[in-house]
């Protein structure tokens, strides 16, 4: 069964992507490091706008504003490279984690099958409300006690520090 994307120029969208059988891929602090570094990596390479973001253990959520309004390569961009750079590294490794993340075709995956969560942003009222989800999502797990001090989010930007991905604040 394929996703039916609703693409449209100037559209922002609400993404949420999983780790493969939301096991903790994302708990160690320089794999969480290192997706950030790669998802503006891919913000450049395939010109697409970050309203916010965030890095959990196990998930993630980013809200995007492609270009050219086509969400497909801006989630292979972000989802695969990365994928495939840490699957291969922990095969070089010989990581134990690699056995938890083969599926029943033998194929090692890094993220959950299919496109993860995406949905159309309708207005301001609802894209202040994803923003405000994403930055308080550490917080509502019990990760950090405000938003801002969780390092692998765009909430410090909100506050006027810069971060690693280029945020685009005015919508």
């Amino acid at each position: 069964m394929s996703v039916k994307r609703f693409d449209s120029v100037g559209q922002a969208r609400f993404l949420t992507f999983s780790c493969y059988r939301r096991v903790g891929l994302l708990s160690d602090p320089l794999t969480r490091d290192a997706f950030v570094e790669d998802l503006e990596a891919q913000r450049v390479r395939l010109g697409f706008d970050v309203i916010a973001w965030v890095v959990m253990p196990e998930h993630v959520h980013v809200v995007v504003v492609p270009r050219d309004g086509e969400l497909g390569a801006v989630m292979r961009g972000v989802k695969q490279g990365f994928g495939k750079r840490m699957i291969r590294r922990w095969r070089e490794r010989d990581e134990p984690v690699i056995g938890s993340l083969t599926d029943s075709d033998g194929i090692v995956r890094f993220w959950q099958r299919g496109g993860g969560y995406d949905r159309n942003v309708r207005d301001l009222d609802e894209l202040r409300e994803k923003v405000n989800y994403i930055h308080q999502n550490p917080v509502k797990r019990g990760l950090v006690e405000r938003g801002e001090d969780w390092v692998w989010s765009s909430a410090r930007d909100y506050l006027g520090e810069s971060g690693v991905i280029e945020i685009r604040k005015r919508w």
